[in-house]
């Protein structure tokens, strides 16, 4: 093998994609918690569908929006206990 097929080949395993990304997530993941996430997942975007922005935000896009403004929230919480504030 050349040196730049064996080059190639070897950037190529820095990257796991497609099929072998999904095997890699499912053995990694807990199934029955992934079903109550995709669960809650669903029921919490029928209940945000009618969130209108004039912009065209899709509910999750307003689902994420929202997530991540929690977990700041409870970061700064957590700063703001563990320094006695």
């Amino acid at each position: 093998m050349s040196k730049e097929k064996i080059e190639y080949k070897n950037s190529c395993n820095k990257y796991t994609y497609g099929k072998d990304l999904i095997i890699e997530i499912e053995e990694n993941i807990d199934e029955y918690i992934f079903f109550e996430f995709m669960s809650a997942y669903r029921t919490l975007i029928e209940q945000i569908k009618n969130v209108k922005d004039g912009i065209g935000t899709t509910s999750h896009e307003h689902l994420m929006d929202y997530l991540f403004m929690k977990i700041e929230e409870a970061r700064d919480e957590h700063f703001k206990n563990k320094m006695g504030v």
